[in-house]
């Protein structure tokens, strides 16, 4: 249901003029973040919210209406605010939208939460876990063990994509412990041979082949 919840985050009754924004559930530093940076702001709003530990996943929808009049959506994009800084954790940008790479969400090693079980486990079932697994891959200030039990997930939350990108970077920061664990994914309902066999071999020379980049920006 949350995921359903999400998506429609960014569909819209009719396609008429902009209206005000629709707020709901973030601060105003996370308001005022969004419409400073997103033009024509439709809706700003808490996804997950973790009072306790200053955590806030907000959810943005903004530009023009999209594919009118079959159905129309807006643009949509999510965030994260936590330990004093906002950032993005997604944004599929228009044309007009300048990418500021000091816009994403600057994962820093001290982000102890970010890195928890207990946050992940609740994330899981979440239209943007995915989003944020390839924030935290592809941050170079994610800390090794982080990394390894990402890997150590795979089995289970799937997403063959994800055990390729974290072998990439498991190569390109020296994280051997990473691709053992990749080489050796245990039994799933994703197909994880092609990373498996990718892992193996780079193993074989380590690091192995480096190919190009898998984060972007």
């Amino acid at each position: 249901m949350r995921a359903l919840r999400l998506v429609s985050l960014s569909l819209v009754a009719a396609c008429g003029g902009v209206t005000d924004p629709v707020i709901r559930g973030v601060p105003p530093e996370v308001e005022d973040f969004a419409a400073s940076r997103l033009p024509k702001l439709r809706s700003v709003e808490s996804v997950v919210s973790v009072p306790s530990e200053g955590l806030v996943i907000f959810s943005a929808a903004y530009g023009e209406p999209q594919d009118c009049p079959s159905g129309c959506f807006y643009l949509a994009g999510w965030g994260l605010q936590y330990a004093g800084r906002i950032g993005w954790i997604e944004l599929h940008r228009s044309s007009d939208v300048e990418f500021v790479p000091g816009d994403n969400y600057d994962v820093r090693a001290t982000d102890e939460y970010l890195f928890s079980d207990a946050l992940w486990d609740r994330l899981r079932n979440e239209y943007l876990w995915g989003g944020v697994r390839i924030m935290l891959a592809c941050d170079g200030d994610t800390p090794a063990d982080a990394l390894e039990r990402l890997a150590r997930r795979l089995p289970g939350e799937g997403w063959p994509f994800l055990a390729d990108l974290l072998l990439d970077v498991a190569q390109r920061r020296d994280l051997r412990s990473v691709a053992e664990i990749i080489a050796t994914l245990g039994p799933s309902q994703y197909d994880f041979s092609y990373s498996r066999a990718r892992a193996q071999s780079a193993l074989a020379s380590w690091p192995g082949q480096i190919g190009s980049p898998r984060c972007r920006g």
